[in-house]
């Protein structure tokens, strides 16, 4: 019996409503994870500046600056390109995971020699020198974890890449707080995460040996893995260029901070950001998630691609606006907390700049991964490089006037250009997903919401009562992007339905 014309067969049924259930469960993992390591990192880092001092948490989070920029220079560029093409192609698994696993832990050994030389002309103190150099021996170890975990990617099992996130990170922050406890400084800070990351790599060997994605031993022939390594890299330049760009954008203010302003301004500056830090990550979250979805529908559904890409910036901007106008109350309690109730007029400044980052870096990074998606990973490229060269051109001046605050805002600066060379390039591509064409409506909503805050704010007895403030800013701001047809159920089923594949 033949179907009808307008039946959907019942196996492509059951991959849609498998598909859905994948996006639902990769968007979700990935946001518990990055949810919970904000969460728990910030517990840590609120627990430094008690015990260590504005100080202390400036040494730490130039070490970890250091060690994020070392990680991403050891990976040279392989987990975007290969989650881009084993998405496509994930029969080629084995032979990827085999090439990249030597190629990586290669350059970690020889990146953490080229530390040591480093380590000799900054102007750091000794204990921030020392914690530099043991942070830094865990790279080898860092570099089976992000061979592993660009493989639960490109299969888009996120839930897995959850697992040892979660997992390692609470192990982090509790073998953290035992060495504080017991009188323990940065260096032994630096020692935690040399064992925490040895942890980590036997757990994702295990998951990849439990989850199969590897398939048959003697699948797919392999070459020689140094032929396979130079082939590979002649690929991954460019991500290469993209990936010390990216981590650049997020470590550059800290580490151009530690040599221009000192270890106590970047301590402050540090302060402000680690609640920025939670919308941050969420970004990149949202995209990381939707990254693996977008390069296969750009192959077997374009339609549904277009749709989703154009649908996914809109839900995006639709949450981090208000987030960015209406967390000032939230982020003055919190900020109380980290400084023991002593004055924190600095940083809360250094933040009222510095979380308008977090809604353009969002329009930023999706120019960045749909160029990657159209194979033009020069274009995005050129937007991490656009930022990266208004920071350095501003940070050190603004710096030096205005010290955490300028440095807020010449980041805000940076990246606000970046965002606009990638419109830009979409435009010129003529993808047709640029910014929303609600967007005058929806600022307007972030803006009533943000006065409602404020005026209800301005009658708040305790320091403690911003909930009710940032309560009513929200539901002025849900009512006026409600009533202006910004967002409606037709959207969400919208939505749904362009994952469907």
């Amino acid at each position: 019996m033949t179907a009808p014309a307008d039946a959907t067969p019942l196996h492509a049924q059951t991959a849609t409503s498998r598909t859905d259930r994948r996006i639902v469960l990769n968007t979700g993992a990935l946001a518990t994870s990055s949810l919970w390591r904000i969460g728990i990192s910030f517990v840590l880092q609120l627990v430094i500046a008690r015990l260590l001092g504005a100080q202390g948490l400036g040494q730490y989070a130039t070490a970890l600056a250091w060690l994020n920029v070392c990680q991403i220079l050891s990976e040279l560029g392989l987990p975007q390109l290969l989650v881009r093409d084993l998405a496509r192609h994930p029969e080629h698994r084995r032979a990827a995971f085999q090439t990249a696993l030597a190629a990586q832990i290669t350059a970690a050994f020889l990146i953490w020699a080229g530390v040591f030389g480093l380590t000799a002309i900054l102007p750091y103190q000794p204990d921030t020198r020392l914690a530099l150099l043991l942070i830094t021996a865990s790279l080898p170890l860092f570099a089976i974890t992000s061979v592993c975990e660009t493989l639960f990617q490109a299969s888009e099992r996120m839930e897995l890449v959850m697992g040892v996130e979660v997992a390692i990170n609470t192990l982090i922050v509790a073998a953290s707080l035992i060495v504080l406890w017991q009188g323990g400084d940065v260096i032994a800070l630096s020692v935690v995460i040399i064992a925490t990351q040895a942890a980590s790599a036997v757990v994702c060997l295990w998951l990849l040996r439990q989850s199969r994605l590897l398939g048959a031993k003697g699948g797919h022939p392999t070459q020689n893995v140094v032929g396979a390594v130079v082939a590979l890299w002649g690929q991954a330049r460019p991500f290469y260029g993209l990936a010390l760009a990216n981590v650049l954008l997020h470590r550059l203010d800290i580490l151009l901070l530690s040599v221009f302003a000192g270890e106590t301004v970047t301590g402050i500056y540090s302060a402000a950001y680690l609640i920025v830090r939670v919308l941050i990550i969420l970004a990149q979250t949202w995209w990381q998630s939707l990254y693996p979805t977008f390069s296969r529908l750009r192959v077997q559904a374009e339609d549904q691609y277009r749709r989703l890409s154009a649908l996914s910036i809109r839900f995006g901007l639709l949450a981090f606006l208000p987030a960015a106008a209406l967390g000032g109350g939230a982020a003055d309690w919190l900020l109380g907390i980290v400084y023991g109730g002593e004055d924190h007029a600095a940083a809360l400044s250094a933040y009222g700049v510095l979380i308008w980052a977090a809604p353009i870096f969002l329009v930023a990074t999706y120019a960045v991964n749909l160029l990657l998606v159209e194979k033009q990973p020069r274009g995005s490229l050129l937007i991490a490089g656009t930022h990266i060269g208004v920071a350095l051109s501003l940070l050190p001046v603004l710096t030096t006037h205005w010290q955490a605050w300028g440095a807020a805002l010449a980041m805000v600066a940076a990246i606000s250009a970046s965002a606009l060379v990638g419109l830009f390039l979409l435009r010129r591509m003529a993808v047709p997903a640029g910014l929303p064409r609600g967007l005058p409506l929806l600022l307007l909503a972030t803006l009533i919401g943000a006065l409602g805050q404020t005026a209800v704010g301005a009658f708040s007895p305790w320091p403690f009562f911003w909930p009710v403030p940032l309560l009513v800013g929200g539901l002025l701001y849900i009512a006026v992007v409600w009533q202006g047809g910004v967002l409606s159920g037709a959207d969400i089923v919208l939505f749904r339905n362009a994952l469907r594949r």
